[in-house]
């Protein structure tokens, strides 16, 4: 810059303040998220498709796709459950029977870039659902990215009625853990093929009813963190169960409720901690008997009138005088990180609560998102939509581990806080004057052991003395 100053020496102050300006290379310099780190450099733009999702009664959500290519025959639209807990992505048949008659179906003669493998599929899912189909390969979108060659099934028989209000189901698990010959590739497997540019992660926004403005989103590529969360960065947690298994896992040490000394920890499976699904495709929090048991008995005394319901396996009581919750702990998950370092997910009772309205006597009921799972379920811990509200939450494809950050919707500040101890400081304060007393009688123990102890007294000659005269 100084040589260049140099060379406009001879030239009027006007006229080197122009050739100045034009010769001179403006980087805007921001903080910027990229992969959900905090970053400070030059504009980068996001890498990242967002896809709108529909919201039904804050249990279940769906995202359009679309089924074929632009032949001489329109694609065909379907709303599928975008599912983490699950690998398949089926569509019901043109002739499935027991699928519900609301619901699109497809026509495969009507696709011309469709391939029909003949494979016979059967998949089950928790809440009951039994599905028969054949697989075929054909190309698919959603919203501005488009796969070909992908693997799919048409569902011609369902084994049993289900619940779910969308068309099929979209399984985003990261790969099939058996019959992979069979099977191909999971969706998500060829979306990050078929596009190596794209950041090889997808996140879930998801918000509830009443949310005003803001919709929930599924979102390929690059996180929003900004957009999305209270926090500039995600926080992950160990990502090794994922490497035994398809599904979308992270490790808890613990689940417990704030300042009330319950907590539930797993300590027969060290430092890896418990297996907890993050599940896009269940509504509720999943919890194995024993723990749901533990942690439930704390909730029931602080409410009046409650009562299990037994087909549900959830339970139910009358709402606090104006709907305080204000006698309601937090819902405490410490989550463990590579590092083997804990770090604490906490979800206000604004956000595990729901409100139920019984629509013949319009009475309120307070119902905990927490329901009895089995003992055969595949983790001990599921954490479904009602979690996924409170988290902004990343699927990191590449690394095989999720992050989770704050939404900008949830009542909590980012970062927040939370511990089951039920007197925290106290605790501490006796945990370090524990360690001080330790150390301490460490450095005497040293000083015993190493220290030279002093000779011992020379004995002197004893003297006796007659008296006189003997």
């Amino acid at each position: 810059w100084l040589h260049f100053a140099a060379l406009l020496s001879g030239l009027g102050a006007a006229e080197a303040a122009e050739a100045a300006a034009a010769q001179r290379l403006v980087l805007p310099l921001t903080e910027v998220t990229h992969g959900g780190e905090a970053l400070l450099g030059r504009r980068l733009k996001l890498d990242s498709h967002p896809n709108a999702l529909g919201n039904y009664d804050n249990v279940q959500y769906h995202v359009q796709i679309e089924i074929g290519a632009d032949c001489d025959q329109p694609r065909q639209q379907f709303k599928v459950v975008p599912d983490t807990g699950s690998s398949d992505l089926w569509i019901p048949a043109v002739n499935c029977t027991h699928c519900k008659s609301r619901t699109q179906k497809f026509d495969i003669t009507k696709s011309c870039k469709a391939e029909q493998i003949g494979n016979r599929i059967t998949f089950r899912y928790g809440d009951g659902t039994v599905a028969n189909g054949g697989s075929f390969y054909d190309t698919v979108r959603v919203g501005d990215l488009e796969v070909e060659g992908q693997l799919l099934i048409q569902v011609d028989r369902m084994e049993s009625d289900t619940h779910m209000k969308s068309d099929g189901i979209l399984g985003l698990a990261h790969h099939y853990a058996s019959d992979r010959s069979l099977r191909g590739e999971t969706f998500v497997s060829t979306l990050f093929r078929e596009h190596p540019h794209l950041p090889a992660q997808f996140s879930f926004y998801l918000t509830g009813r009443g949310s005003n403005d803001a919709k929930s989103q599924l979102v390929f590529g690059d996180p929003d963190l900004a957009s999305h969360s209270k926090e500039t960065r995600f926080r992950y947690g160990k990502g090794q169960y994922m490497s035994t298994t398809d599904l979308w896992l992270t490790s808890v040490w613990s689940v417990g409720w704030s300042d009330t000394g319950v907590e539930v920890t797993f300590p027969d499976r060290g430092t890896l901690g418990a297996p907890a699904l993050i599940d896009s495709g269940s509504s509720l929090l999943v919890i194995e008997p024993g723990v749901y048991d533990r942690l439930i008995s704390e909730l029931r005394w602080r409410f009046t009138n409650c009562h299990s319901l037994p087909e549900q396996q959830i339970l139910s009581c009358d709402c606090p005088p104006a709907n305080d919750l204000s006698r309601i702990p937090q819902l405490v998950i410490n989550v463990i990180d590579e590092q083997d370092k804990q770090f604490s997910l906490c979800m206000s009772p604004d956000e595990f609560i729901l409100e139920s309205v019984d629509p013949i006597t319009g009475r309120t009921s307070c119902v905990p998102s927490i329901q009895r799972g089995s003992a055969s379920q595949p983790v001990p811990l599921i954490f479904g939509m009602t979690f996924m509200r409170a988290f902004y939450t990343t699927f990191d494809f590449k690394h095989g581990r999720i992050g989770f950050a704050r939404s900008n919707l949830s009542p909590l500040p980012g970062l927040a806080q939370c511990s089951a101890d039920t007197q925290p400081l106290l605790r501490r304060s006796i945990w370090v004057l524990s360690l001080l007393v330790a150390v301490a009688s460490v450095c005497f123990a040293c000083y015993v052991f190493f220290v030279p102890g002093y000779p011992p007294a020379k004995s002197r000659p004893s003297v006796q003395v007659s008296p006189p005269g003997a």
